[in-house]
């Protein structure tokens, strides 16, 4: 295990959901955490800077001189058809191999890159790291290129990394946007919630357990040269959260199950295997969904 105090650490996407969580977390390590995030507000720690710019990128990290990295800056359009290819790709793909050269002069102990659970796409759960990749949308053909590249540039470089991919996370202060977030603000407001018949399987997990992970991997160096999911491996169906939620906000009555199609090729079972990231790194998450949506309304 090492120690994060006084580190010199880059984030990217710090301003991002989850970049907020791991900066504050880093910071109570003692770290000295630097975020590159287009549009945040620039300051002594904070770099306005699109990572598809490749020299402003550079400039930057030669500044900031990181010992660790970690990469979150993504574009998450998770859209199936093929119109947002080229931007996902320009952002998700670009932009990590311009992070990964500008960086090819800085000696740093590990790369944490954040995948996703759609890699996978519809291979059947309980989803393991060493299944073969079925990306179904440009997002996640987005990730599985970087994983390739972020393998390939570590290893001609001789370079540590360490790739996460992340299953459903949510908590509190979570943008709308998302499925969890966007049900308990509309239950809230009165309003009807519309929904598919909710058969889908998906793997919860809290952000605050996302996180713990996260510090691991900049902690132990087990964590080097690996991939592993960050899941709860459990699994509900989108209908049994839906009512656990409505349940919760005493709105069950304001919930339409049913009210929407499907996807086109929907994906219908999501569940992570989290026995390889228990086993190499002692990682576990703590916080069951019940307990996790409780604590999100309560904090609302």
């Amino acid at each position: 295990m090492g120690n994060l105090k006084g580190k010199r650490i880059l984030v990217t996407g710090g301003s991002g959901y989850l970049g907020q969580h791991l900066i504050r977390s880093l910071q109570n390590e003692g770290a000295l955490v630097f975020n590159i995030s287009f549009g945040c507000e620039p300051s002594e720690f904070d770099f306005d800077i699109d990572i598809t710019r490749f020299e402003d990128l550079k400039s930057a990290v030669e500044k900031i001189k990181p010992q660790l990295i970690y990469h979150l800056a993504a574009s998450l359009d998770r859209s199936r058809g093929l119109q947002k290819f080229d931007e996902v790709m320009k952002v998700n793909l670009t932009g990590t191999s311009n992070l990964l050269k500008a960086l090819e002069s800085v000696d740093y102990e590990n790369f944490i890159f954040t995948s996703s659970s759609e890699v996978y796409g519809n291979r059947p759960s309980p989803l393991l790291e060493s299944m073969e990749l079925d990306p179904v949308s440009p997002y996640s053909m987005s990730k599985v290129f970087g994983e390739m590249l972020l393998k390939a540039h570590s290893q001609l470089n001789k370079h540590n990394y360490t790739i996460l991919r992340l299953f459903n996370f949510y908590g509190s202060g979570m943008p709308e946007s998302f499925f969890i977030p966007q049900m308990v603000q509309t239950l809230m407001r009165g309003e009807s919630f519309e929904m598919t018949s909710g058969e889908q399987r998906r793997d919860f997990i809290h952000v605050d357990d996302v996180v713990r992970a996260l510090i691991l991997c900049g902690n132990n160096s087990n964590a080097h040269l690996q991939t592993f999911n960050v899941c709860s491996g459990k699994g509900v169906q989108l209908r049994q959260l839906a009512q656990l939620v409505a349940s919760n906000l005493n709105q069950l009555q304001s919930l339409k199950i049913g009210a929407l199609p499907y996807r086109e090729n929907e994906v219908w079972e999501m569940v992570g295997d989290s026995k390889k990231i228990e086993r190499e790194l002692g990682f576990k998450a703590e916080i069951s969904l019940d307990q996790g949506i409780k604590s999100l309304i309560e904090k609302l």
